[in-house]
């Protein structure tokens, strides 16, 4: 064998090797997203549970945003500022999820469910009336999309299960 066949051998086995090694980095990559994509939604789902656990935990926070939900402008001190609170946790937490939609950096089917839960809250009498003075503090899209469920849900009067409780439901009724 002669030293221009023994190259050129060189030169296919190197070649050989840096498409196996493209390839190889294309799989790490395309791993390491998936499960950086895992990693946001978990992070998503766990700060969207941390207004829930506080309403869960406390029987005067529940009558608060049970009052909320139906009436907020009724609502005077304490109980307006600690439904404001609620509310706005609640939004912030919708408005970090609906900036992910569609970037990638979540799971989409995750996002979906999540709008699907924000269409729902935001068919809440009250959280439209709190909606209305304070939603200009949201990201310009966010308030758009939010606007956009608010007009359908009083187009076609949706129902939402948590807002149709009767005013004397206590929390601790099943």
């Amino acid at each position: 064998m002669n030293w221009e066949a023994i190259g050129a051998v060189g030169e296919i086995i190197g070649a050989a090797a840096v498409v196996v090694s493209v390839i190889y980095l294309a799989l790490q990559i395309r791993a390491q997203n998936v499960e950086s994509r895992l990693a946001a939604t978990r992070d998503l789902a766990s700060k969207r549970a941390e207004p829930l656990k506080l309403l869960v935990g406390d029987d005067a926070a529940i009558e608060v945003w049970l009052k909320a939900i139906r009436d907020y402008e009724s609502l005077q001190g304490h109980d307006r500022m600690k439904a404001s609170l609620m509310f706005n946790l609640i939004m912030r937490t919708s408005e970090q999820d609906f900036l992910h939609e569609g970037t990638g950096h979540a799971d989409d089917p995750y996002l979906e469910s999540v709008d699907r839960v924000l269409s729902q809250n935001v068919s809440a009498p009250g959280l439209q009336e709190w909606w209305r003075t304070t939603g200009d503090l949201f990201n310009q899209s966010f308030q758009d999309h939010v606007n956009a469920l608010i007009a359908v849900q009083k187009e076609n009067r949706l129902n939402n299960a948590f807002v149709g409780l009767n005013q004397n439901d206590s929390t601790n009724d099943a």
